[in-house]
């Protein structure tokens, strides 16, 4: 029962939160959605900011689980292809969770810090390798900064996803197939980003 209960606060909770932010939910639509006493919420999570906190840490939890065993298959792979795919992966499974995004941008618009900050080490150590083995090898440029490349390819790639229709619309197509051409450019442009010689080799 406790368990239950925990896990009806972080679904409910992930859902208002994603609506509205950490300043403008309030703890009874919370406790209304997920069927429970408000006092479950302090018991569990110690208040509405724990909660937060929580269904955070749980999103992004379940993002990198479900990222993780595409990234575990990149070992030995070609750096360019091995990136490819694990990038595409990224952009689908983003698509798949509607609410992550709204929840990590209201995060990162003022909600104060709610948790600590992503240090290099927190990076997917598969990616790394397949990038400095890229690198090594001379497919991907030398002067290249995985810290940087990850940064700006998780950023388009979690935003990208969620542009209104009217965005979408110029990507040519509709739904899925909009979606896909976008994907296959912004992984496309991120490739040619760190395969591309600088422009003192050039």
């Amino acid at each position: 029962m406790i368990a239950k209960s925990k896990q009806a606060l972080l679904d409910a909770g992930a859902e208002v939160f994603a609506r509205h932010g950490l300043k403008g939910t309030r703890v009874r639509e919370i406790v209304e959605r997920a069927g429970v006493n408000e006092r479950m919420i302090y018991d569990h999570f110690g208040s509405k900011e724990g909660l937060y906190r929580a269904v955070l840490d749980a999103q992004s939890s379940d993002m990198g689980a479900a990222w993780r065993p595409v990234l575990d298959r990149l070992t030995g792979q070609d750096p360019v292809e091995a990136t490819r795919v694990a990038l595409r992966a990224y952009f689908d499974l983003v698509c798949e969770r509607p609410l992550l995004v709204p929840l990590l941008l209201h995060e990162g618009l003022g909600e104060g810090e709610i948790r600590p900050p992503i240090e290099p080490a927190d990076l997917p150590a598969p990616l790394r390798e397949v990038f400095e083995r890229g690198q090594r090898e001379g497919a991907f440029r030398a002067d290249g900064d995985f810290e940087l490349f990850y940064v700006t390819a998780i950023c388009l790639l979690t935003v990208l996803p969620t542009l209104p229709g009217r965005l979408t619309a110029l990507a040519g197509g509709t739904g899925e197939q909009a979606r896909a051409r976008l994907r296959d450019q912004a992984v496309d442009l991120l490739l040619e980003g760190i395969t591309r010689p600088a422009e003192a080799d050039r």
